[in-house]
């Protein structure tokens, strides 16, 4: 069962690792023929004699071309150029490929009306999921987080995180008093957090000392 898990968590990270090299090659070369063919980046001699009327004047301040140094996105293009030809048909360019779907993907996502409630709903159950460790953290500070973020409850949490985002998005979309209420809830929410926090903070804090109480004892 180890061995299954170690795959599995081998493969999400190759992936992973495949989606961030793609889309690093796509953000730093624009046109892919750029990997089949590098540009001749070596600057020429920026400086020249200033000319008028066919005649330099020495007099006169000389006109020199500046040139503005490299941006890190042009150091990261040049050093892909300067790869191997089979490195960059056979590696950078395929990569190129992927990171140009991954950001129309992504371009489509964001642009259209279902892709931004898709990531407003993902992004408010992701919040949930956060204020929910944060709370679960000043309430039991000597539990850790991966009691709760355990593989047989983590499905659960992101389940319930994601049910309350669709009730909050239904209640406001059907019932329109909701929305006044969803501040109200979100405010007593935000007052619990707070209150735990700051109890939290004092618990931490040294007690000033006491004085001890003078008792006067009477000896017959």
């Amino acid at each position: 069962m180890e061995s299954k898990s170690h795959k599995k968590t081998a493969k999400r990270a190759a992936a992973g690792a495949v989606a961030a090299a793609s889309l690093l090659v796509n953000t730093a070369v624009a046109d892919p023929a750029k990997l089949l063919r590098p540009e001749d980046n070596s600057a020429p001699d920026p400086s020249h004699v200033c000319v008028v009327d066919g005649t330099e004047h020495r007099s006169y301040v000389l006109e020199t071309d500046r040139y503005e140094p490299y941006t890190l996105r042009e150091r990261i293009c040049i050093r892909m150029q300067s790869l191997p030809l089979p490195v960059r048909a056979l590696v950078l360019l395929p990569l190129w490929g992927v990171g140009e779907v991954l950001i129309t993907l992504l371009t489509t996502l964001w642009n259209s009306p279902v892709g931004q409630f898709l990531l407003h709903f993902l992004l408010e159950a992701a919040l949930l999921i956060g204020l929910f460790a944060l709370v679960w953290k000043l309430l039991f500070p000597n539990v850790p987080l991966r009691k709760i973020f355990s593989r047989k409850k983590l499905p659960w949490l992101i389940g319930g995180a994601l049910l309350i985002t669709a009730a909050d998005a239904l209640l406001g979309y059907f019932w329109e008093p909701w929305k006044v209420w969803r501040i109200v809830v979100l405010a007593v929410v935000g007052f619990v957090v707070l209150l735990l926090l700051y109890r939290r903070i004092l618990d931490k804090l040294p007690l000033p000392e006491r004085k001890k109480k003078k008792v006067e004892l009477v000896v017959k």
